[in-house]
């Protein structure tokens, strides 16, 4: 084969020249697409939590390790009323949020001040928590979920889609709640007066194990016994004894239940 002429050679340097400027082009231009990484936010640990685009944490929030906050959610609202709220409540009493490791919140969801969330649990897209609540380990909130103030909810619960519970309700470990069901804590639909302070009156008690079926509606101060069931679209007006399904409007006891493993 002949050796290459002096041109060839210029020639072949020019293209390898011209061909590693545009590359050196290409890569600062994706650089600048690239979007800027998140600050940490205030109370998160060094590394092991993901924030997205879009998302709000106030100052008053303490995350644990590998949460993940999807776009939209905001983390540590204060509580504000325009005076068209009978109860009335000072953020400077809320403690700040919690968030334990390896919690996912969805987008939009919203958890206002002084709410502690256990490890491994979730509140999933359009959620919303309000102070004073507490949400155990493992335990999920579905989409649309709404929880009032001061409403404690154990491990392991799971309450699904469009649900409401209400102000000072207690949820026990290993519940199921299913989607539509409502709940209350005024049993005078705010007929008489209270006060302006926090509000006092009871919401239901779901014990341990109990089930909820969906579109049921549970009246203040109501007690679902363990491992009770609530058929689906019942509406609960007195106590249910432990093991017993009710169902029907008003709910009535239809059978006992067999003790689990019997």
């Amino acid at each position: 084969m002949m050796a290459k002429s002096a041109r060839d050679r210029r020639r072949g340097s020019e293209s390898r020249s011209v061909t590693s400027r545009r590359t050196a082009a290409a890569a600062a231009r994706a650089r600048r697409r690239r979007p800027a990484a998140e600050p940490r936010p205030p109370g998160a640990p060094e590394g092991g939590w993901r924030l997205h685009n879009g998302a709000i944490l106030y100052p008053n929030v303490r995350l644990g390790r590998d949460v993940v906050i999807f776009p939209g959610a905001v983390i540590g609202r204060p509580p504000m009323s325009s005076g068209a709220t009978i109860r009335q409540v000072s953020s400077d009493r809320l403690a700040p949020v919690e968030i334990g490791d390896r919690c996912v919140i969805g987008s939009n969801a919203v958890i206002y001040m002084g709410v502690t969330i256990g490890h491994h649990a979730m509140v999933c897209d359009t959620a919303c928590v309000r102070e004073g609540c507490e949400i155990g380990n493992y335990s999920l909130l579905a989409m649309g979920v709404t929880v009032n103030y001061n409403t404690r909810i154990g491990e392991r619960v799971k309450v699904m889609d469009n649900t409401h519970l209400t102000g000072n309700m207690v949820i026990e470990d290993d519940v199921f709640i299913g989607m539509l069901v409502t709940s209350a804590n005024d049993n005078t639909m705010g007929r008489v007066g209270h006060g302006t302070g926090d509000w006092l009156e009871r919401g239901p008690v779901v014990r341990r194990f109990a089930r909820v079926g969906q579109g049921s509606c549970l009246l203040p101060g109501v007690e679902i016994g363990e491992h009770a069931i609530v058929g689906a679209n019942a509406v609960v007006t007195r106590d249910v004894p432990p093991r017993a399904l009710v169902m029907g409007v008003p709910a009535r006891v239809v059978r006992e239940l067999a003790a689990p493993g019997a």
